[in-house]
């Protein structure tokens, strides 16, 4: 995923209160928090929008984060050789499994979106596995030294600045490559920002289709948002903050005015925030 930094503390997120597209019309980009957001749109019988967005960037840790020594001991044993997606924190250092813990300590190498970012949360736990960066611009230069590793039986860890590999970031190609090649992908759970915010969205959680970051080109956008409209199950986007407006007025045009529109940001951090709108409210 597109990952911006976001100020550790960050201003309450704007009320959706009609009218909203003068109030973002009036809201200079620079004053608006750098995070991203996950829109849901959810087409149900009762015409509901839902919008959901979150932010990563800077970790909230607790009093007591660093002082991590010891072993994590485990019943499973020794971890097998192999590729390990190791999902972790979308901001609150506490989200942290002790599963992904111990793969992180005894892993021969952790494969990093950011080094810089990850060497944080690594540092906080006394965790000194060499660091490998593997990001979307060197995915492809990165595959057959990772191979080599991998059919040498090491251990490889991968992580992304927040959230699960593979799921709009880095990790999926390496999986299919790992899959084919008969190497074991181990997951690792971790938080979702996805999950998350669905869970205290009120919206139907049985069924949604997670689409992710829309395309850039304003047409095939549009056509996208178009077939999301057509799905009668709840809808789940990333929205950079840059794109918010723009997502909002292609949105109340396309789902129409009698939806619920829920937005959420910052999801796990001091200034986590979920807010519920009608979908007449964006227009």
């Amino acid at each position: 995923m597109l990952l911006r930094r976001c100020p550790s503390i960050a201003p309450p997120f704007p009320y959706l209160s009609p009218p909203l597209a003068r109030r973002w019309r009036r809201c200079p980009i620079s004053s608006v928090p750098s995070y991203l957001s996950l829109f849901s749109l959810s087409s149900s019988p009762h015409a509901t929008i839902s919008a959901v967005p979150f932010s990563t960037g800077n970790f909230v840790a607790s009093e007591g984060d660093g002082e991590l020594t010891e072993d994590f001991p485990s019943k499973q044993g020794p971890l097998k050789p192999g590729l390990y997606l190791v999902g972790t924190p979308i901001g609150n250092l506490e989200d942290i499994t002790l599963r992904a813990l111990r793969v992180l300590k005894s892993a021969d190498v952790i494969l990093s979106e950011d080094t810089r970012h990850s060497g944080k949360l690594l540092h906080c736990y006394n965790i000194r596995t060499p660091l490998l960066s593997y990001h979307k611009f060197n995915e492809s230069q990165r595959e057959q030294v990772v191979l080599k590793r991998l059919l040498d039986k090491e251990i490889v860890a991968l992580i992304s600045d927040a959230g699960m590999p593979g799921i709009s970031d880095p990790g999926m190609e390496l999986a299919k490559l790992c899959v084919d090649k008969n190497i074991p992908v181990i997951p690792v759970p971790g938080p979702s920002a996805v999950v998350a915010a669905l869970s205290a969205s009120g919206l139907p959680t049985n069924e949604f289709t997670f689409v992710g970051f829309l395309p850039k080109h304003g047409t095939t956008r549009r056509e996208r948002l178009m077939v999301a409209a057509n799905n009668a199950t709840t809808q789940v986007f990333f929205v950079p903050p840059h794109n918010l407006f723009k997502f909002l007025e292609d949105a109340s045009s396309i789902f129409g005015q009698h939806r619920r529109c829920v937005i959420a940001r910052e999801m796990t951090k001091m200034h986590e925030e979920v807010r519920f709108e009608p979908g007449d409210l964006l227009m």
